[in-house]
């Protein structure tokens, strides 16, 4: 009896360590519309950044994660801006403002419009639990996945007033998973390991809406509303998220 239950303690102890394959899908989006007309204008932010999790497997449970979420962008005049960030995913952006006026310029009643094109990335690796026979463990795979995807969003605001900028979007990201099984010590793989790729063609798409406030000329602060959806692994899941984010314009 004591043998047995030392086997379930170890068994759940190494089980804490595993993993199973996930796309991890940031819902952050911090788009406003209004770009700065001057060019070489750097404005830098710090916030959270919640992910809608699909597993590869179906019958795994999934902990929906959230993320410290740093991003940066620069104005490159003419209404265009360049964007950076990190949190769940990588992320580089190209907006473009084309209507409205610029963010220096802005007042109350002042309608803007935008679109934009990015890049997301992202990786992962594990381990998959093996089948133990006494104390040790057979069959155990590790697997790797490298992820990318486009990014494209139209994006639209109403200043409400001088300080106040309420913005949405509409986006849509096209990407793939491309990954695969292996195994780390081919000593302890007896039979059925597991050295499957690991591929699917995605996407997300959704629409989110944000309050922005200027508390001074510099400092800005952002909530973020999200509805999201993911289509990966051959499996659709819907999720809704909020995120705050803090700024500095330089």
């Amino acid at each position: 009896m004591k043998k047995t239950l030392s086997l379930i303690a170890l068994s759940t102890l190494l089980g804490g360590c595993y993993s199973s394959p996930e796309s991890l899908n940031s819902m952050a989006r911090f788009h406003s519309p209004e770009v700065n007309k001057a060019p070489f204008k750097l404005s830098m932010s710090l916030g959270t950044d919640t992910s809608n999790v699909v597993a590869l497997n179906a019958n795994h449970e999934v902990t929906e994660d959230s993320h410290l979420r740093a991003a940066a962008e620069l104005s490159l005049g003419h209404g265009f801006e360049f964007g950076w960030a990190a949190g769940g995913e990588g992320k580089y952006s190209l907006k473009y403002q084309f209507y409205g006026k610029g963010r220096e310029e802005a007042s109350s009643g002042d309608i803007s419009l935008a679109m934009s094109i990015g890049y997301v990335s992202g990786d992962d690796s594990g381990v998959e639990a093996g089948n133990f026979v006494g104390f040790q463990e057979y069959n155990k795979s590790h697997w790797e996945f490298d992820k990318n995807a486009i990014d494209v969003a139209l994006i639209s605001g109403y200043r409400l007033t001088p300080d106040l900028l309420v913005y949405g979007s509409v986006f849509y990201q096209d990407g793939e998973i491309d990954g695969r099984y292996y195994i780390k010590d081919p000593s302890l793989c007896t039979t059925g390991c597991k050295t499957d790729p690991i591929n699917s063609d995605g996407k997300n798409y959704g629409v989110s809406v944000a309050l922005e406030y200027a508390f001074t000329r510099n400092v800005f602060g952002t909530l973020e509303a999200t509805l999201h959806q993911a289509d990966w692994f051959d499996r659709t899941k819907s999720e809704s998220s909020a995120n705050l984010n803090v700024g500095y314009r330089f």
